[in-house]
């Protein structure tokens, strides 16, 4: 098998882009993770993190993406899993994927990686030279590999803002990757500054034992983990049919989608600058309420600190603050990569195609996993991601020229540009079943639908109408797996799985399974009416006249 193959990072897309080496033929694996557990950021660590790059979830965090759609694709989480897992859920799923694939065996743990070079002979070979630290004997080692993996994700160094004044303030001051859960802060007034998913997240637990003073500066759309009828929101967002409507319709219209939601931006003093559709939505169904309740109070950006509060923009003050939460994101930093190979990421962006390989390397050898920020989970796309690296690593993929890769990176950045704000938050986002196919074609996995069409009308509904799931994936081409159409099919039972909890009187709900079509059908019919009518509006059209139907009679 050609080469050896080097993975940074024992988290999701490690562990996933280590699986996917296996799968591919790979024997000769290193996947480098330098704490002595798998699971990166979903691992909870009660004491504060070792390395200043390193961050994890807080006691209460909760996935905001449903199981299905954050599944890996030949592994569906457990049916008896709720459909919003609790982060010791996710560690879970992680360390039996790991087990029952057997990539325990490629894990060398404690083993931090220092640097990732060009070996002497690149040119001619496209080797790497890797230098780690082995945290078990304090001895540094360098290794050469053939290829290597990226995996160690983009949450880096903190973000953290500078206010006038805070040298002087006395409170206490954190940032978010700092926060474990707010026992500690029972009866305080505290401020949280951001308002992206960390910081509702942290907002609505904080709130619950104190007040809350909540900062941002441009505002954010709201939606919540659930549909109106209880369903998660990915079992309608990540869905073929609502994408392929999407491209006829108007951004301002697609947007009335969040503006028309239950909850009223403008009288909860959330909404933005901008519209729905150019920021990244914080998915969050507590932060209201806790707003309704009066235990968060929204706030403008802060003009400065004093020694004991916070003055704001608009000229509010708030005082005796015991502590604030700088809920500011992070910045990218690949430390241990070789100076100068991933050029200038001063602002959050990373030149790479398909989120994935440095366009000027003259050897494809390495590729990133997971440096992305979709609406949706990564887990699965780091997966199809490495599932493209081990096809272009054997030889059986061949990127575009540097020249095409450059171009298609350059209108990727443009679009993104054109639709978002402007800030490091916005430097990589992908909107993820599309992105999902993009990498599924290339890889040779995407499923053809006018030949599912032809062959399994009942697995075309269910790819055209209904859920896009991972699975979907599996269906053909490399590596497929005979477990994916039963997987795509069915996920609406393990949906209902976990509501399953007491019996109910009985009656005749028919075959869930039915659902499916039923489901596709009635979102093609209200989704065409609902666009329909707000693109008539939009243009003024008049879609009917009653003044003329009253004139109409009909004769024999």
């Amino acid at each position: 098998m050609p080469g050896r193959v080097a993975v940074v990072g024992g988290g999701s897309s490690g562990i996933a882009g280590t699986k996917v080496l296996a799968d591919a033929g790979f024997t000769d694996i290193v996947c480098f993770e330098r704490r002595n557990v798998v699971g990166g950021l979903w691992y909870f660590m009660e004491k504060p993190a070792t390395w200043a790059d390193e961050s994890c979830v807080n006691r209460s965090t909760v996935i905001n993406t449903s199981k299905e759609f954050m599944a890996f694709s030949d592994y569906p989480m457990p049916e008896h899993y709720p459909n919003f897992c609790h982060n010791h859920m996710v560690e879970e799923y992680f360390l039996d994927y790991t087990k029952h694939f057997g990539v325990e065996k490629y894990i060398r743990f404690n083993s931090e990686v220092l640097l990732v070079k060009k070996h002497s002979t690149f040119d001619s070979t496209g080797r790497w030279e890797i230098k780690w630290l082995d945290h078990k004997t304090g001895q540094e080692n360098t290794e050469v590999f053939d290829f290597v993996l990226i995996a160690n994700g983009h949450h880096g160094a903190p973000n953290l803002p500078k206010f006038p004044g805070l040298e002087n303030f006395k409170g206490k001051t954190m940032h978010s990757k700092e926060f474990k859960d707010a026992t500690a802060y029972i009866g305080k007034r505290c401020g949280v500054v951001g308002i992206g998913n960390s910081g509702g997240d942290i907002t609505s637990e904080l709130s619950k034992y104190c007040q809350v003073f909540l900062s941002t500066r441009r505002g954010v759309w709201v939606m919540n983990r659930l549909a109106p009828n209880g369903l998660p929101w990915d079992y309608f967002f990540h869905n073929r049919f609502f994408w392929w409507l999407s491209n006829l319709i108007p951004e301002k219209i697609r947007g009335n989608n969040v503006k028309s939601s239950p909850l009223d931006h403008e009288l909860y003093r959330l909404k933005s600058l901008t519209g729905p559709d150019s920021t990244h939505p914080t998915v969050n169904d507590e932060l209201p309420n806790r707003i309704a309740c009066g235990m968060v109070k929204v706030k403008p950006n802060i003009r400065q600190f004093t020694e004991t509060g916070v003055v704001f923009e608009d000229g509010t003050m708030e005082d005796n603050i015991d502590l604030v939460v700088f809920a500011t994101g992070y910045n990218i930093g690949y430390s241990f990569m070789e100076k100068g190979l991933l050029g200038d990421t001063s602002d959050n962006r990373l030149k790479l195609y398909k989120r994935m390989w440095i366009p000027d390397l003259p050897h494809q050898t390495l590729a990133f996993l997971g440096a992305i920020q979709p609406l949706g989970a990564i887990f699965p796309i780091s997966e199809l991601q490495a599932r493209l690296a081990a096809q272009v690593f054997k030889g059986e993929v061949r990127l575009p020229s540097p020249k095409q890769m450059k171009q298609d990176l350059a209108k990727h950045d443009a679009k993104v540009r054109k639709r978002y704000v402007p800030t490091q938050r916005h430097t990589f986002q992908v909107d993820w079943l599309p992105f999902m196919d993009e990498l599924a074609s290339l890889a040779g996995c995407k499923p053809n639908l006018a030949w599912v069409l032809l062959t399994d009308p009942v697995l075309f509904l269910s790819l055209a109408f209904g859920p896009g799931t991972p699975y979907q994936y599996r269906l053909y081409g490399p590596n497929s797996w005979p477990g994916a159409r039963n997987a795509q099919l069915t996920v609406m039972d393990r949906i209902q799985k976990p509501f399953q909890t007491r019996p109910l009187p009985k009656a005749d709900h028919g075959n869930n399974r039915s659902w499916l079509p039923t489901i596709g059908a009635v979102t093609l019919l209200a989704s065409v009416a609902f666009y329909g009518v707000q693109y008539a509006q939009a243009r003024d059209i008049k879609i009917w006249d009653w003044d003329l139907l009253q004139t109409i009679s009909f004769k024999k």
